[in-house]
């Protein structure tokens, strides 16, 4: 009995931890030379710690430095709304924390026994007899069952189901500021189609991200045109973002479109299962997508265990069609959430980022431990 599974990033990871939990055999395939470098930086809620506490990273050992305090506020500066996370930790054990990407892919690759990560692309797969036959350039192989990991634009999945990618109507730069100290603080700054925030990550590295509206790029003709136009718009930020771009290496900074995969994919088919961004990648809104990754390594080894696969092979398909049903409905939703508030977070009008400014002040704290505890899975 042995599993496949495609893609050594969060959710791959995440699938490796579950099938080591499991006693479950796989190989840990990825197309990356360096599959645990790159990226920037994750929030990790408490949801997202308490999967990889349950999938075996030791957590509050990581030396992860936590978020005290956070807030949303408007470009001069005034709050509009402080996050519960105080609240947080006393209701779900844990304080939020920001990692760097590459940090956290070596400690889960740590606690699953430091896997061999074999370097191929996937191409086509397909199921015959009860196998899962998998089409790399590296030759084909053949597994009991497949776990597919890699990414919103991983071509793997386009042998399986049909997914539609959405593009959003606003762009992002993320980095790393080094030398910054904003305590233990996370913040997210609201403008007029223009959004900032940031969160300590400890030793004076603080992470942000920037989005801005297309239709404030307006006819920018490149990278460095975009670039100067989201530098005048720091600087009629507060003080703070300008400090944190200017301590931000060039080299280090990452510009990319926002996309997202329309709501539901199955996670589930045969032998096949879906996890992470292959499944159901989310806007960053939130910060939520290396969470519902991370969740979905956990359901993952709880439905193994449940199923005793282990054991007994032929209930693999069971364990993958429960671990579907666990997680359906919540990140189809989430995804919902996420992209509606992206909206709103990029209202551009006068009038509409004053309403949803107002809105927010005197609304959000109303109602605010109910939606946290459901979108904390709690």
């Amino acid at each position: 009995m042995k599993l496949g599974i495609v893609g050594a990033g969060v959710a791959g990871l995440a699938a490796a931890l579950a099938c080591t939990r499991a006693s479950v055999a796989y190989d840990l395939l990825d197309r990356a030379t360096q599959p645990l470098e790159g990226g920037v930086a994750l929030t990790l809620w408490p949801n997202a710690l308490r999967a990889l506490r349950d999938l075996g990273v030791d957590v509050r050992g990581a030396g992860w430095a936590a978020i005290e305090e956070g807030d949303i506020a408007d470009m001069r500066g005034r709050a509009l709304y402080r996050l519960p996370v105080a609240w947080m930790r006393a209701r779900f054990g844990f304080l939020p924390v920001c990692v760097r990407r590459s940090d956290l892919l070596r400690q889960m690759h740590s606690a699953a026994g430091s896997p061999r990560i074999e370097r191929c692309e996937v191409r086509r797969l397909s199921v015959s007899a009860g196998r899962v036959e998998v089409e790399t350039d590296a030759g084909l192989r053949s597994y009991d069952g497949l776990l597919l990991a890699d990414g919103i634009r991983g071509t793997a999945r386009q042998s399986l189901v049909q997914a539609r990618t959405r593009p959003t109507h606003y762009v992002a730069w993320r980095g790393i500021a080094h030398g910054v100290d904003v305590g233990r603080r996370m913040r997210e700054i609201w403008g007029r189609g223009f959004r900032f925030g940031y969160a300590a990550m400890g030793a004076g590295d603080v992470y942000w991200f920037a989005t801005i509206n297309r239709s404030r790029l307006g006819r920018a003709g490149g990278a460095p045109e975009a670039w100067r136009i989201l530098t005048a718009l720091a600087a009629e930020s507060p003080p703070e973002v300008a400090r944190m771009m200017a301590a931000t290496p060039t080299e280090g900074v990452y510009a990319h479109v926002i996309d997202d995969l329309a709501p539901g994919l199955p996670l589930a088919v045969g032998r096949i299962a879906l996890l992470g961004d292959t499944a159901h990648a989310i806007t960053p809104n939130l910060g939520f997508g290396g969470g519902l990754a991370l969740e979905d390594g956990a359901a993952l080894m709880r439905a193994l265990v449940a199923h005793r696969v282990a054991e007994e092979p032929g209930a693999l398909a069971a364990a993958f069609q429960a671990y579907a049903e666990v997680r359906r409905r919540r990140v189809a939703r989430m995804a919902q959430v996420t992209r509606w508030l992206g909206d709103v977070m990029q209202w551009e009008g006068k009038a509409a980022a004053c309403a949803r400014d107002t809105l927010f002040r005197w609304m959000a704290p109303l109602g605010d431990r109910l939606v946290w505890t459901w979108m904390l899975g709690g």
